[in-house]
């Protein structure tokens, strides 16, 4: 059977990566925003209970709620409306109640008498802006991230009118969401494309002129929408594996953004403009990176990071921006001497162990919830000689907690555990007989 050898690699020149700048954050300014936001990492389920009863009460209430939809970022914008539509009423929201905005690039192929390609300008309507104005709610749908800034933002970067009044409804106290890619023109600083590897590799990519960014070719950094005050997010996150991506994004941003959130899919970032607050809702967890003591160097021209902070937070735990303390949903019970695992070497799982491992649970079954381990290891391959490897440690501040779900599916958070990505060179050599 082969031995697998991981040594790390020396130290070489700094990989040239270059940095679209930003408007920093300042704190003292989110007391302005009295709006809230319900940002939904994708695969949001129609029978996804918690978010829509949340994202309909900030709205008004069924009774009261108006919606305007964005499709902008869809390519079959009309089916997107629809199908988000339908799901509002169900939850019984007033079907005249829901409009749609008629934005977009892409032509949708289920209507033959409309070219839906032609609304590309659309964010300059004014009558559209004022439909906007009067909603007490505004959806950004799924798709491409990249349309939505094409299509409300200026050449210039100056906002659209559809714009204005989006941000007109957020700062009177209205509801601003969205999903998957409506999740990503959040941030200010946003992440346009994509995957850990890459980012890991190459780096910070922010002139890229093309229409699809390649996976592999680093993190696409682009200016955003801005309405998260707080940091930088990200979706789809536990699900595609965007850890790396995301820590990359947020050390080239650094200091105007120290904080990431990545977001699972069915799974809702809830941010309370009044309380600055952050809430999670839904079926999957958020994932909060703190960077302000984490150190950055490269070795042979790949990053090595070290002493990022992880917190990981599920439906109904909380997080307060002003004081960073994280609060679990009521009823959740510590695991620090109440472990249920007793793993001495929680491995790295390949397709012979029969069991996938997620980042979600290396630190939850792995490490917090296992009195076995204080350091968990996990190696990716970039290539048949090279990876990366990354390593979580509990430390003298890290906490557990837990609960049964209904179906004995734990729920976890988990706070201020440790982890460090270390570019290292892979040797298989095999065993001699």
């Amino acid at each position: 059977m082969p031995q697998v050898k991981i040594t790390n690699m020396y130290k070489s020149s700094t990989l040239l990566i270059t940095l679209i700048l930003f408007l920093s954050f300042n704190s003292n300014s989110q007391s302005l925003l009295r709006g809230n936001l319900v940002i939904v990492g994708g695969g949001l389920e129609s029978t996804n209970l918690s978010i829509y009863d949340q994202l309909i009460g900030l709205a008004g209430g069924a009774e009261k709620a108006t919606f305007a939809v964005i499709p902008s970022a869809s390519g079959v914008s009309v089916q997107s409306y629809m199908s988000f539509r339908n799901i509002l009423i169900s939850y019984g929201v007033k079907p005249e109640n829901i409009h749609m905005i008629n934005i977009a690039m892409i032509d949708d192929d289920s209507t033959t008498d409309v070219n839906e390609s032609e609304w590309s300008n659309n964010g300059n309507d004014i009558h559209l802006a004022g439909l906007v104005r009067s909603c007490s709610a505004v959806w950004f749908t799924g798709g491409d991230q990249m349309r939505t800034m094409k299509t409300l933002l200026r050449l210039d970067g100056s906002k659209t009118p559809v714009l204005e009044a989006v941000w007109e409804v957020y700062r009177s106290g209205g509801v601003v969401g969205g999903t998957s890619a409506g999740a990503a023109i959040m941030s200010e600083a946003m992440i346009g494309g994509g995957n850990s590897l890459g980012a890991l590799t190459h780096g910070v990519i922010t002139d890229y002129k093309g229409d699809d960014f390649p996976e592999g070719d680093g993190v696409l950094m682009t200016q955003g929408l801005g309405f998260f005050p707080v940091g930088i997010v990200d979706q789809h996150f536990n699900q595609r594996a965007r850890i790396g991506r995301l820590i990359v994004a947020l050390m080239k941003e650094r200091p105007r953004f120290k904080l990431g959130f990545g977001i699972d899919e069915n799974t809702a970032l809830i941010y309370i403009g009044s309380q600055n607050q952050v809430k999670v809702a839904g079926a999957s967890g958020v994932t909060l990176i703190n960077t302000i003591d984490a150190g950055l160097s490269y070795i042979q021209q790949k990053v090595n990071i070290e002493n990022l902070l992880v917190s990981y937070l599920e439906d109904g735990d909380s997080y307060d921006v002003a004081t960073g303390k994280i609060t679990p949903k009521l009823g959740k019970n510590p695991t620090r001497g109440n472990e249920y695992y007793n793993i001495q070497n929680p491995g790295q799982a390949g397709i012979l162990s029969g069991y996938s491992t997620t980042f979600r649970d290396l630190i939850t079954v792995n490490l917090i919830d296992n009195k076995g381990a204080d350091t968990v290891h996990n190696v990716s391959f970039y290539d048949q000689n090279s990876g990366f490897l990354v390593t979580l440690y509990k430390t003298t501040s890290s906490e557990g907690f837990y609960t049964d779900k209904p179906n004995d599916e734990d729920r976890y958070t988990v706070t201020n555990i440790r982890m460090d990505i270390t570019p290292v060179q892979i040797s298989l050599i095999p065993l001699k007989k």
